[in-house]
């Protein structure tokens, strides 16, 4: 097996757009361009914008972009390599990312814990939730993000490795109740 990545030939071989879509990214067309929520959870629904038709994103607010590669190794916290290796195939998204010490095996299966979650946010209470309980269970209102407004609950698999998050809707405090 050859060590030499073709990186060039990976980034032709894989449209930007297509990437994302397999990274889990909710974007909606917008012009020529893809826009949605940044993936780092700032910045509002129109954070972060990929032009397919030039095959690189930014993201607002982190100030930074890139080409597909990038887009991988921001995604999956991995080197240069491993997202070639990734998007050709050879390595699955699993070991792609490897978990950062502060997340431990929560990233594992690619989906890190949402860190600015309200534990002691009176939506979480509206639930039954005593704080303690819910920073537990990993529960809590989301302030921003893609799932800002809702209560943020985790999806595990049989072995714990975090799966995603649901979020429940009804939970959003009534307009008279707003701080």
């Amino acid at each position: 097996m050859s060590r030499f990545i073709d990186f060039e030939a990976v980034k032709t071989a894989n449209p930007i757009a297509d990437v994302a879509k397999r990274l889990g990214l909710e974007l909606k067309k917008a012009g020529n361009a893809l826009r949605g929520p940044c993936p780092s959870g700032d910045g509002g629904e129109r954070g972060f914008v990929i032009t397919p038709s030039k095959g690189v994103w930014y993201s607002f607010p982190l100030q930074k972009g890139g080409d597909v590669l990038a887009l991988v190794q921001l995604i999956n916290e991995c080197s240069t390599k491993e997202a070639a290796q990734f998007l050709s195939g050879n390595v699955p998204l699993e070991k792609a990312k490897q978990p950062s010490s502060e997340e431990g095996s929560e990233a594992r299966g690619g989906f890190a814990p949402l860190t600015y979650l309200e534990h002691d946010h009176m939506a979480v209470g509206a639930l039954g939730l005593e704080p303690e309980d819910a920073e537990a269970l990993g529960i809590g209102y989301a302030p921003r993000g893609t799932m800002r407004g809702t209560v943020a609950v985790p999806i595990r698999t049989e072995d714990g490795t975090l799966a995603g998050y649901i979020g429940i809707t009804e939970a959003k405090l009534p307009p008279k109740w707003a701080f």
